[in-house]
């Protein structure tokens, strides 16, 4: 027997999160990377599909018998209808944290024999399904209702915990597909600025302390940087005991800390991580293998990384400043408001070649999927080595299965220093506009309405 199937809009959906990332694979389109994003959020918070099954459980049997379960409006489904309704009654003494989906392959079941009993049948497959569509007609609207319940009482982003407070009362649409197709409902994509258009944003930027404090690398010495909480360090044992760590601890001691004074800088306190989300960064160990012959040890350095498990920056003691900045870079835009979070995907989208992922080293063992843009001005710029081309084109576009790419790291890394601080501005104006407005809005207050009309909104 077939079991009840989820509907398509309904709070057991499934995780959408889990989509091809491959290189040759179509390219996510906006709504799946924002309800991916939503659900994050929701993971994060701690909801899981068992607390939604098990609270929807409790309040469909607390309203078993129901006066508002009516007979189905569709002619083909009318005459299960009462079969229905006798399995929905007879399963209604079934534990109350048996899940939904249990719950509703239960109801098919007994629903299924009853008519074909009843009618002196074999049931089949299509009469299987038809019963299993009216059980989840009955069941979603009880989904939903815990859904909507869980996220407005759990620690979500106040953003969508906004969102979802205006979902209708009552709708069997999941609450996390509502509010991202509210979002994208307000999305405008504007069209590439004219050479004057370029100009004027790039005046406009130019006048920005924060801007102006990057070109005479003011940043490192934190102008501007106001009070929150900043990443800690911590070494590991593994990385105190390799033998190369002696030789560069004391200048990771003053990298590490220019980093954080410049992303402070960078970043106004409202768009840092949540204080119980601030980054440690922890120094790990890097790999130490046997040279050849006489030449002592390789060190191979830790590739550093950020990750939201454990709010981690994960960095070798070698790494530099510009590291530090380009990694606090990700846990920043890990708790972007999802709106901001979007308009970095709408620059990609802006700039898209092809409907397919593309690899950023093809000759990789290990496949790095990005979405294929026609340019990224200030990074290709920058990146001028014949082997540095691709991936100064491709790299900042890079897709991670979390949704989240390395377009805002790479622009606060370009932020950090004055030569590619005015790369940045003056060849990618509109990046550059989109970033700061994501960690410094209240630099964007006043800015010309005619310029932010340039940018995605």
């Amino acid at each position: 027997m077939i079991p009840a199937q989820p509907s398509p809009d309904s709070g057991m959906r499934g995780d959408r999160s889990k989509t091809n990332r491959d290189p040759g694979a179509a390219a996510p389109v906006p709504f799946e990377l924002l309800l991916t994003r939503l659900e994050n959020h929701v993971k994060e918070a701690g909801i899981t599909q068992d607390m939604v099954c098990n609270g929807a459980v409790t309040d469909f049997l607390a309203a078993v018998p129901d006066p508002q379960l009516a007979n189905l409006g569709a002619p083909a489904l009318g005459v299960l209808n009462n079969h229905i309704d006798a399995a929905m009654h007879e399963c209604s003494l079934m534990a109350a944290r048996s899940s939904v989906l249990s719950y509703a392959s239960m109801v098919t079941f007994k629903a299924t024999n009853t008519y074909a009993s009843a009618n002196n049948v074999a049931a089949n497959e299509h009469e299987v399904a038809r019963v299993g569509v009216a059980v989840r007609a009955r069941i979603d609207t009880y989904v939903v209702a815990c859904e909507r319940r869980l996220y407005l009482n759990a620690d979500v982003p106040a953003d969508l915990k906004l969102l979802i407070q205006h979902h209708a009362v009552g709708s069997v649409k999941d609450p996390l597909v509502e509010a991202a197709d509210q979002i994208l409902q307000a999305v405008h994509v504007p069209n590439d600025p004219t050479q004057n258009e370029s100009a004027a944003l790039v005046q406009a930027l130019e006048a920005l302390p924060v801007v102006q404090a990057m070109y005479t690398g003011k940043l490192s010495v934190g102008f501007g940087a106001e009070s929150g909480a900043l990443p800690s360090i911590v070494v590991t044992n593994a990385c105190k005991a390799q033998k190369h760590f002696s030789r560069y601890v004391e200048q990771f001691y003053k990298n590490a800390p220019t980093g954080m004074i410049i992303y402070a800088a960078l970043v106004q306190p409202s768009r840092r991580p949540p204080a119980k989300h601030v980054s440690n960064i922890e120094v790990t160990e890097d790999t130490v293998e046997p040279g050849m012959f006489w030449l002592g040890s390789r060190v191979t350095q830790f590739r550093s990384n950020a990750a939201r498990v454990g709010n981690k920056v994960r960095l070798s003691v070698m790494d530099d400043v510009l590291t530090v900045v380009h990694e606090i870079g990700h846990q920043v835009e890990f708790y972007l408001p999802a709106v901001e979070w979007l308009r970095l995907h709408l620059i990609i989208r802006m700039r898209m070649n092809g409907t397919q992922l593309v690899n950023i080293y093809p000759n990789a063992s290990k496949p790095e999927p990005a979405f294929d843009v026609s340019t990224m001005p200030a990074f290709e710029a920058y990146y001028t080595k014949k082997e540095q081309q691709r991936s100064g084109k491709y790299y900042a576009a890079k897709l991670y299965t979390s949704g989240d790419t390395e377009l805002l790291s790479m622009t606060v890394q370009f932020f950090s220093q004055p030569d590619t601080a005015i790369l940045m501005i003056q060849r990618d104006p509109v990046l550059a506009a989109t970033v700061l407005r994501a960690i410094r809005p209240d630099d964007f207050t006043n800015f010309p309405v005619a310029l932010l009309a340039l940018l995605p909104t």
